[in-house]
């Protein structure tokens, strides 16, 4: 009985002993596979940031307009320029930038707005150009939706 026993342990000793590295490497192959997977998207976000569509020269801009955060700053110049919307609004609604996030920027001085009125919208391409310290607007093409 003695030595049935201990040749019981024996084998459950041998199959932790199998388990135990069973696992580990199923362990570095899932180590390994992730480790692929984060090169893969390292590589992706470089694919992303190489195109891209430039921006502005945020940096210049802020030392021209004498500001930390030129970008806010055109935000709001534009967003108070109700005058460049050539579209009106209908059904008593008034057409307008819906707020600062309705307009993106890209390189050199250029700015994409979406404008609604509640009923019908659209997209206002902008050039601005900086002289000084104020921000020129000019309405460079228009779409409706």
């Amino acid at each position: 009985m003695k030595r049935f026993g201990v040749l019981v342990l024996v084998l459950l000793l041998a199959a932790s002993a199998g388990t135990a590295l069973y696992f580990q490497r199923q362990a570095k192959i899932a180590s390994e596979r992730a480790a692929e997977l984060m090169r893969q998207v390292d590589e992706l976000k470089q694919l992303l940031d190489s195109s891209r569509i430039p921006e502005p020269e945020w940096e210049e801009i802020g030392k021209a307009l004498k500001t930390a955060e030129p970008e806010a700053l055109l935000r709001s110049s534009l967003l108070a320029r109700q005058d460049l919307i050539p579209w009106k609004g209908v059904l008593g609604g008034t057409m307008a930038i819906p707020g600062p996030d309705s307009i993106w920027f890209f390189a050199p001085a250029w700015a994409l707005a979406y404008v609604e009125d509640g009923h019908i919208a659209g997209y206002l391409l902008f050039r601005f150009r900086i002289s000084g310290n104020r921000v020129t607007w000019t309405l460079v093409d228009q779409e409706p939706l």
